[in-house]
């Protein structure tokens, strides 16, 4: 009995000796984007760092600090630890609130101030099914991609401007997901928190609806052969980066790349997207939001119905590490025109000092007037009444 006992106690170290190998192999090919999800997750199932999202609510403002996320190697963007949260962002009435606003900070732990080179991103998405359904527009699900915005490196917050917000209906579900940026620290190894809020306003304030739309700078590249580091040199094709999460179609149906590698040099990419825009009517832009990479140094939009740009977001780079250090937001009362019958393209201007491995996105979220919205919401009482 005794034999058997030392035999299966033997033959369970050696199932978890052989499974510990295997894990480690297994991990240490991962890429380091995976070993950041991998790690992160351990980290928070343990509890061997804080691994709990904090909500706290006022009527104007909604305030979320994120679990910790441990920075311990240098992650370029997209690569880096991140926590999600499903929100309910209107949980407490029947009508609706506004979203006049949101940003996000990032704070090294035993610090009180927001370091610009630790936010890769913050994604602010919506669930379209319940936000149209809510505010029985049922017709409008699946239209289009349902993220209300992002934030940046470079870019931290958005106001939207006096009188305008993004209705939030009763039980609005958001994703909320904040990804942590390092490219400049070799021997880190310290916390840090993501602290993101939402201004908002009640839903008896009869502001103007805005609707986002995400406007994506797209490039082609070799299918027999998409991940060969050279073509990053042919001004025709990108190098791309994860196709499976980063690649949308064409309106030809044609999948192209959303993160690429970057070249050395400076650089001009242009893609047209008036199909994206999808206008069915004129309106007008009332804000926007950049999301870049570092070494972006403009980025247009740009009417070429009558070949003049409509707005450049002059960025600035810092001079002695990497990482841009602002990128400037557009908010607007009065607004730029957009027109149905016209075509528009993103410009974007790059210039990379060095041949080491740099990569780039492109995404200019621009918040039109949306009038087919403000008629309903005010046919329907949906606003400016009390419950």
């Amino acid at each position: 009995m005794k034999l058997k006992r030392f035999f299966r106690l033997n033959n369970i170290l050696l199932f978890l000796l052989v499974a510990a190998v295997v894990g480690t192999v297994w991990y240490y090919n991962l890429s380091n984007r995976h070993k950041a999800i991998v790690k992160t997750e351990l980290l928070h199932a343990f509890r061997i760092i804080d691994s709990d999202w904090e909500i706290s609510r006022r009527e104007d403002i909604l305030k979320l600090e994120s679990p910790d996320l441990l920075v311990d190697n240098i992650y370029q963007s997209m690569d880096g630890p991140q926590a999600i949260l499903n929100l309910n962002v209107n949980p407490d009435v029947s009508n609706i609130k506004w979203i006049t606003g949101f940003k996000a900070e990032v704070f090294k732990e035993g610090t009180t101030t927001h370091n610009n080179d630790f936010l890769c991103h913050t994604n602010i998405d919506f669930f379209d099914p319940i936000h149209y359904k809510n505010l029985n527009m049922p017709r409008r699900i699946n239209r289009q991609y349902p993220r209300l915005g992002t934030l940046s490196n470079g870019i931290n917050e958005l106001k939207f401007p006096e009188g305008f917000g993004f209705p939030a209906a009763q039980d609005e579900k958001f994703i909320v997901a904040s990804r942590t940026l390092n490219h400049n620290i070799e021997d880190a190894f310290f916390k840090v928190k993501h602290h993101i809020e939402f201004s908002m306003e009640e839903g008896t304030k009869p502001l103007k609806p805005l609707v986002p739309k995400a406007l994506v700078l797209l490039q082609d590249y070799d299918r027999d052969d998409p991940y060969d580091p050279d073509h990053s040199k042919d001004p025709n094709l990108c190098t791309p980066i994860d196709l499976k999460n980063h690649s949308f179609t064409s309106k030809d149906g044609v999948k192209l790349a959303a993160h690429w590698v970057l070249p050395e040099g400076q650089h001009q990419y242009e893609f047209e997207v008036t199909y994206q825009l999808n206008l069915k009517e004129d309106t007008r832009i009332h804000a926007m939001a950049a999301h870049l990479h570092p070494h972006a140094q403009s980025f247009s939009i740009f009417d070429m119905t009558t070949n003049e740009l409509v707005y450049t977001f002059n960025c600035e780079n810092y001079d002695e590490k990497i990482g841009l250090k602002h990128v400037p937001s557009y908010s607007s009362t009065e607004g730029l025109p957009l027109m149905a019958d016209h075509r528009y393209k993103l410009i974007l201007v790059t210039n990379n000092p060095s041949d080491g491995f740099r990569d780039m996105m492109a995404v200019l979220f621009v918040y039109v007037y949306d009038r087919e919205m403000d008629e309903h919401l005010q046919k329907n009482n949906m606003i400016g009444m009390k419950n």
